[in-house]
């Protein structure tokens, strides 16, 4: 089936809820819970699927294994004013990342730059939720983050690299901002999976290859461990930057190097790094000169002549912004899959369904 021809259709705040109840139930802190909650529910409002609600299960197997600590404390290891180090005690990565980002953004008011790096940090969730987090205080902001040796490097077959996430976000006047937040592999390794759980018959072309490393479009052929790269080695050459940011500088494990308290190595490895680089504009043009150069900046690339076959030109998450307007108002289509998924998840901690929650 696709996307949404048996879509169970769940407003926000009750999918939001939903989540937070079951990250409870993991003892998870409250406040923590909420924060979490937040970050997957927004990537679902904005269209990213496959880092929303998707991720719960994935989340209740590795507290429930003890790999993933709700609770963890976050630990600064050195701080130098514009330079931070901090410590994820292989918590929730939503956690750690709006303290990171959030503290950022103090120092670069401070400082006009900041750089705060995290080692042992779980998965993020979709990275423009921290960029946006910049922006909307006004602030420039990238995000770089690395994680466990599922992408070969280009024109190999051994798995060296994760799908090196980034994303950058840039405050406009009038205009949302511009967000961008790509994975440098064609497409994430999350994508295939909500694929299967949706029961899509195909993927797109270039997204991934067979366990042999040979193109595929098939989702249940399609390896997880064999994903290609964004424009080839342009992409790969990205993903470099983004290991070397949120691996060997944030201290953290980098290409088969485990540097890490977790016993989960490899493929498995959960122990991740990152880095938050926040930029002041105020230090470089009055901030209303910019946001006004940047609105204009958008008007160009909307008034360009559209191609062949072209209806409309959007710059980085303008889509996203329209379809989170969208899904507010007529609510976020998840996949029956996802949700006996999620309602399994809801049985196993003693929760209530998703079904009896929302009617």
């Amino acid at each position: 089936m696709s996307a949404d021809s048996e879509a169970v259709i769940v407003a926000a705040p009750i999918l939001r809820a939903q989540l937070e109840r079951l990250l409870g139930a993991l003892g998870t802190p409250a406040e923590r819970a909420v924060v979490v909650a937040d970050n997957l529910v927004e990537a679902d409002l904005r269209g990213v699927d496959s880092h929303g609600a998707n991720l719960m299960a994935l989340y209740h197997q590795r507290v429930t294994s003890g790999h993933l600590h709700p609770d963890a404390p976050i630990s600064t290891i050195e701080d130098r004013g514009s330079t931070v180090r901090l410590d994820g005690g292989l918590g929730f990565g939503q956690v750690v990342g709006v303290h990171a980002v959030d503290l950022a953004v103090d120092r670069a008011a401070e400082h006009g730059i900041a750089t705060v790096t995290v080692r042992e940090l779980t998965h993020l969730g979709a990275l423009a939720y921290y960029t946006m987090r910049a922006a909307d205080r006004g602030f420039v902001a990238m995000v770089f983050q690395n994680g466990p040796t599922i992408v070969p490097p280009y024109g190999g077959t051994t798995g060296v690299f994760s799908t090196n996430p980034f994303s950058y976000a840039v405050p406009a006047g009038t205009q949302p901002p511009i967000v961008y937040d790509v994975a440098t592999t064609a497409a994430a390794g999350n994508k295939i999976l909500l694929a299967r759980k949706r029961g899509d018959a195909t993927i797109p072309p270039g997204w991934a290859n067979d366990d042999a490393g040979r193109p595929t479009t098939d989702p249940q052929a399609a390896s997880v461990f064999q994903l290609q790269w964004m424009a080839g080695h342009k992409g790969f050459g990205l993903a470099m930057l983004v290991e070397i940011m949120g691996g060997v500088l944030a201290d953290s494990c980098y290409g088969t190097v485990e540097n890490t308290a977790s016993d989960l190595a490899g493929r498995e490895r959960i122990a991740k790094g990152a880095a938050f680089v926040v930029l002041d504009v105020a230090r470089f043009l009055n901030p209303d000169d910019f946001g006004r150069r940047i609105d204009e900046l958008i008007d160009d690339v909307h008034a360009s002549e559209l191609a062949p076959g072209t209806e409309r030109i959007y710059v980085p998450g303008e889509l996203e912004f329209e379809r989170r307007a969208q899904r507010l108002r007529d609510g976020i289509p998840l996949s029956r899959g996802l949700v006996d998924e999620l309602d399994g998840v809801a049985t196993q901690l003693d929760c209530p369904p998703l079904a009896s929650v929302a009617s």
